[in-house]
Parts: C-alpha cells; sequence; structure tokens
C-alpha cells in the first residue's frame, strides 16, 4: 500500500475519530453526521495529499516529516472549526489529527534493512578443555 491509500485511510478514520469525540462532547447525535457530512471529503483529501507527500519525503528525517505532515492536517482542523463556527472544539480535534499525522509518518518511514552479520565457520572441537567428568563435579544436597 502507497502512501497516498495510507493518508487516504488514516484521512478518513481521523474525521470518523473526531465525529464520535465531538458528539460524545456535545451530547447530540446530528453533530457527528454533520462532522462527517461536512469535514468528511477535506479530512480524505488532506490525508491523500499528505500521504502522498510522505511518501516523497521517505527518506527525510523524521523531525521534518512531522513538522511537514502535522502542520497541514491541524491547519485543516483548525479552518473547518473557523468556518462553522466550532473554534472552542478545535483544539480537542486536533488529537487524532496529530496522532494520525505521527501515524502516518512511521508508516510511510523509508527503513533500510539492518545489515546481515558474517558468518563464520569453524572446525574442529568447539571447546578448547575437555569437558569435566562426573566424578570432578560431585552434587552435593
Amino acid at each position: 500500500m502507497n502512501g497516498l491509500w495510507k493518508g487516504t485511510l488514516l484521512g478518513a478514520l481521523n474525521v470518523f475519530v473526531i465525529a464520535i469525540g465531538m458528539a460524545g462532547v456535545e451530547g447530540h447525535a446530528n453533530i457527528a453526521m454533520l462532522v462527517i457530512l461536512f469535514g468528511g471529503l477535506p479530512g480524505v483529501l488532506a490525508g491523500a495529499g499528505l500521504g502522498a507527500l510522505s511518501s516523497v519525503m521517505s527518506t527525510s528525517p523524521p523531525a521534518i516529516r512531522i513538522a511537514v505532515l502535522t502542520m497541514p492536517a491541524l491547519g485543516v482542523v483548525f479552518g473547518l472549526a473557523r468556518e462553522f463556527g466550532m473554534q472552542d472544539l478545535a483544539l480537542v480535534s486536533s488529537i487524532p489529527t496529530v496522532v494520525a499525522a505521527l501515524m502516518l509518518e512511521k508508516w510511510t518511514r523509508h527503513v533500510e534493512a539492518p545489515p546481515v552479520p558474517v558468518a563464520r565457520a569453524m572446525s574442529g572441537l568447539y571447546r578448547s578443555s575437555p569437558r569435566p567428568s562426573v566424578s570432578e563435579n560431585p552434587i552435593v544436597l
């Protein structure tokens, strides 16, 4: 799965988590439907764009990737909150957004395989001294 699809998936999940959280805070189930209706498309598109960007930046340092992926995602959350007059819930809604951005960064990070150590072949006996006999090591109870 490439970064575009990973970002799309995390963007959609982020919208659902925010919708459930806002419905719980406000106490109205209709809020969740409105958040999904008006925030679904921007959330999924932002996730797809950030996912594609994360694939391009897969070899960049993680700190730079976190900043580049988190700031636009938070911009979308705060922009939608301002547009719909829900600035009081923007900060709480940014928590799952930051988590989704961190998951996307980790999920699309380029990790090189660790080097395989060179195997050494040994011939002859493994031990340098003979094995002690039973009489030399009595068991005391």
